[in-house]
C-alpha cells in the first residue's frame, strides 16, 4: 500500500467503532491490539486506537515513557497513521512479524522513521537490512 493514501480499517480488523462527542470523529479500535488487560491505549493520526501491554513497551521499544508516569485512562496520540503503527506494534511481542519483504520504499520509510523514533530496535535492524 502507498502512503500516499490512508487505509481506514476494514470491518475484520476493527473491533469496536465509535464516535466521540466532543469532536463527532469516529474512533477504531484495531482488533489484533484490543488485549482488555492492556495498560496504555494509543491513537494514531487516523482515529485508530491500540491497546497495548506497557511490560512489552518496557522491554521491546526504549523510546516511550517508562512505566512510573501514569497514562491510566488517558489516550495518548501519536503521530504515525494506523497502518505504520499495525505494523510496528508485533514487534513488541512475541507473534509473527508482518512480512515487509513487499513494501514499498514509501512505506518501508515510514516503519523505518517510527522505529527509530520509538526505538523499536528489531524493526530497525529489519528495515535497515531491507533498505540496503
Amino acid at each position: 500500500m502507498s502512503s500516499a493514501t490512508t487505509k481506514l480499517p476494514s470491518d475484520s480488523e476493527i473491533q469496536e467503532q465509535s464516535t466521540t462527542s466532543e469532536t463527532c470523529t469516529e474512533v477504531y479500535i484495531w482488533k489484533d491490539f484490543n488485549a482488555s488487560d492492556a495498560d496504555v491505549v494509543f491513537q494514531s493520526s487516523d482515529n485508530v486506537l491500540f491497546h497495548i501491554h506497557r511490560k512489552n513497551l518496557e522491554v521491546h521499544a526504549a523510546g516511550f515513557p517508562p512505566a512510573e508516569i501514569s497514562t491510566e485512562k488517558k489516550i495518548v496520540s501519536l503521530s504515525e497513521d494506523a497502518w505504520t503503527l499495525e505494523n510496528l506494534f508485533p514487534y513488541i511481542y512475541p507473534v509473527r512479524y508482518p512480512d515487509i519483504n513487499a513494501l514499498s520504499f514509501e512505506d518501508l520509510s515510514k516503519l523505518a522513521e517510527a522505529a527509530e523514533k520509538y526505538q523499536v530496535f528489531s524493526v530497525m535492524h529489519i528495515c535497515k537490512l531491507r533498505m540496503m
